[in-house]
């Protein structure tokens, strides 16, 4: 107990004795008040920061998940033709007529119930095309999971286009 009363005796007359000089200085206490809120300021910075990352994170997680169920979607083998489907595979466009027939010629090992060629463009500029198109395919899913099999076989792209 008695150490308590010297330790506060002692507090008491420091502070005293601070006080009697005059303490700090007004740029003492502005550079030190100016420190304090730098600090505070890093302190909500890296608050943000980690929110940000955080978010970040989660939209990247998010978006991964995405790809992820539709590539299981398209990637999903499985495709049915349908005759009232609206959805074609084109698998190629040519100038000639004769290399796009022959181009459908060569599945008919296949059994594709429509594969066909195609007449598009502006016959009075000359702009011709012959496009190859398998289908019908009630879903675009469906058309697509067709598409991605052929193209793989074939070594070829192909787009997924709608009959109307």
């Amino acid at each position: 107990m008695k150490n308590v009363h010297i330790f506060l005796l002692s507090t008491v007359v420091l502070i005293f004795s601070l006080s009697a000089c005059g303490g700090e200085s007004e740029e003492e206490k502005q550079a030190r008040l100016q420190a304090y809120q730098d600090s505070l300021r890093a302190v909500e910075q890296a608050k943000i920061e980690a929110m940000m990352i955080e978010m970040e994170d989660s939209i990247t997680t998010s978006e991964s998940n995405t790809i992820d169920e539709e590539m299981d979607e398209t990637t999903n083998s499985e495709y049915d033709f349908s005759e009232e489907g609206q959805f074609l595979v084109q698998v190629g466009a040519w100038r000639s007529e004769e290399k796009a027939q022959s181009y459908v010629d060569s599945w008919s090992d296949r059994d594709y119930p429509n594969a066909y060629v195609i007449k598009t463009g502006n016959e009075l500029t000359g702009d011709i095309w012959f496009r190859v198109r398998i289908g019908y395919f009630s879903t675009p899913i469906s058309a697509e999971n067709f598409g991605s099999e052929l193209s793989t076989e074939i070594n070829s792209g192909y787009w997924v286009v709608n009959k109307n």
